[in-house]
């Protein structure tokens, strides 16, 4: 005769399964933050890459031509082989345009594709490792184009891949100064006065967390084949005595005063809402870190630069020739 034995298999209770539960939500809420510093951490490390790469561009470039590339022209990329300056570059694209070669992208310098997005550009930290090309740009009935760029190009659209990193406007400069002449040459990085290691060439900007998929080539946005616009470069200073900036020429260059452009030119801001605690993108530098900025200056050398720096501070570190030297924070 067998027996069989029975035991009695007690479950969790109501009261037990809701406090594993919450047991679980701690800890998952204890292990989010870590996970997104890590993350950050991360793409601040890839960010920083890029800048460094793109700071070798520019000194190869300034080997090569014996000066760093300009802006372009306010207008729309044409074609490689319509408008180019004294030393054989073209005009019209942005200085993003311009140091291709020297970042193993030879193909796109040559042969130009609007639909190919450049990693060397892209803020990793942004929506899918940076934002893709833009496809549908800027027209000459919003946006002013005339002239030249809309001959070379007559549907005039600002296409192709975005940069997240700026030039600084006090050095690299527009193909045209402020008073319609061209600007064959930019100042070579050996004859940045106040020191390269003292200058910003290339920062990080701020732009409105609804362009991270927005596939327009405008709004302080303008993609690397536009020349002359504030989606390829930031940071233009004007002095206080008469509001004329004169590409940096002008005896009064040395006064980093307040006012709406330089309060935006020197400012560093979190990636926002436009208008949303008092954010702002145009002409404004920043990123989408916690904290701070990235910044790439004239030596080679990449720099957090946080978010609360101190304007003329920041204003001093943007100009290249106004004879006040600061430490970098």
């Amino acid at each position: 005769m067998s027996r069989s034995l029975h035991r009695n298999r007690k479950g969790f209770t109501l009261i037990e399964l809701l406090v594993v539960i919450a047991i679980i939500a701690i800890l998952i809420g204890l292990l989010l933050p870590a996970v997104q510093k890590v993350r950050e951490a991360a793409a601040r490390a890839s960010s920083q890459n890029n800048l460094k790469q793109i700071g070798l561009a520019l000194h190869s470039y300034n080997d090569t031509f014996g000066n760093l590339p300009n802006n372009g022209t306010n207008g729309y990329w044409p074609s490689p082989s319509v408008w180019k300056d004294n030393t054989g570059q073209v005009m019209t694209a942005s200085w993003c345009y311009k140091i291709l070669p020297y970042v193993e992208q030879n193909n796109q310098y040559n042969n130009y594709s609007a639909t190919v997005k450049l990693k060397v550009f892209a803020e990793p930290a942004r929506v899918n490792g940076g934002r893709g090309p833009a496809t549908d740009g800027n027209t000459a009935t919003n946006g002013g184009v005339s002239g030249i760029n809309a001959a070379d190009n007559p549907n005039n659209k600002a296409l192709g891949a975005h940069t997240d990193y700026a030039g600084n406007w006090n050095v690299i400069q527009d193909g045209w100064n402020n008073k319609g002449v061209l600007n064959a040459l930019t100042p070579s990085i050996q004859g940045i006065q106040d020191g390269s290691s003292n200058t910003i060439i290339v920062g990080g900007k701020a732009i409105q967390t609804s362009q991270y998929n927005g596939n327009n080539g405008w709004d302080w946005d303008e993609t690397i084949g536009t020349g002359g616009w504030g989606g390829t470069c930031r940071g233009a200073m004007w002095d206080g005595i008469d509001n004329n900036y004169d590409n940096g020429h002008n005896p009064n260059y040395n006064l980093p005063v307040g006012g709406g452009s330089n309060d935006l030119a020197r400012s560093i801001f979190k990636d926002g809402i436009y208008g949303v605690h008092g954010f702002n993108h145009n002409n404004s530098w920043g990123g989408p870190y916690a904290a701070v900025g990235l910044f790439l200056f004239g030596d080679g050398s990449v720099h957090s630069l946080s978010y609360t720096i101190d304007k003329v501070t920041m204003g001093k570190l943007l100009m290249p020739a106004d004879g006040q030297v600061v430490t970098v924070p």
